[in-house]
């Protein structure tokens, strides 16, 4: 990477493996060693993975980012913690067409560490969730009992009474089967971020 391109602190996604203790080695050097974050420290670059990092170290880093994501304890501050996380950009006062903001919960977001930023700020944080919303359905209306007495339905009420429960896509061929999960998603795949530390890592390295 050109040394020139990236200001410190700034955030690239990276497409190679990490040092990961709990991961398998597959056909890669093993990644409970050190062999990748040492490859991408010579280069100006740290894994954003929530780690404490002193300050007379990476104070390039501090410089750019200071206790955005946290102090765990004096002479220390955060690397930012992406992993498992989608990226948003700040609301600030960003307004979607119906003039509000774009980020109804902008003000309501909580620091990623503890000592970290909250609301509408850069290193703020949202939980997962779905948002609120209600089904509706005609309720049928039984206007008498059949033969097993069983109830006859000819007509429903209006307005449309509430329900719940999951309701697959109509009018599209071939059908589509609901997929449902712990959590709404959007199509994702995994990446890692990297986030620059240093704009002289040959400098940072020897020391």
């Amino acid at each position: 990477m050109d040394d020139t391109v990236f200001p410190v602190g700034a955030i690239v996604p990276y497409a190679g493996p990490i040092n990961d203790p709990q991961g398998g080695s597959g056909t890669f050097p093993n990644p409970a060693g050190k062999a990748y974050d040492l490859h991408l420290r010579r280069q100006g670059w740290l894994v954003c993975d929530g780690r404490a990092l002193g300050l007379a170290q990476y104070h390039e880093l501090f410089l750019a980012i200071g206790y955005v994501y946290g102090k765990p304890r004096s002479g220390h501050f955060n690397l930012p913690d992406y992993r498992g996380r989608f990226l948003r950009g700040v609301n600030y006062q960003a307004q979607g067409p119906d003039g509000l903001l774009r980020d109804p919960q902008a003000t309501e977001r909580v620091a990623s560490a503890a000592g970290g930023w909250s609301g509408n700020q850069v290193g703020s944080a949202q939980d997962d969730a779905l948002q609120a919303h209600e089904h509706n359905y005609q309720q049928a209306i039984a206007a008498g009992t059949g033969g097993t007495g069983a109830p006859v339905f000819s007509t429903y009420m209006t307005p449309e009474a509430l329900t719940t429960g999951i309701a697959p896509p109509l009018g599209y061929t071939p059908s589509i089967t609901v997929r449902t999960a712990p959590e709404t998603t959007v199509k994702n795949i995994y990446a890692n971020f990297l986030i620059r530390f240093t704009a002289h890592p040959a400098i940072a390295w020897i020391k």
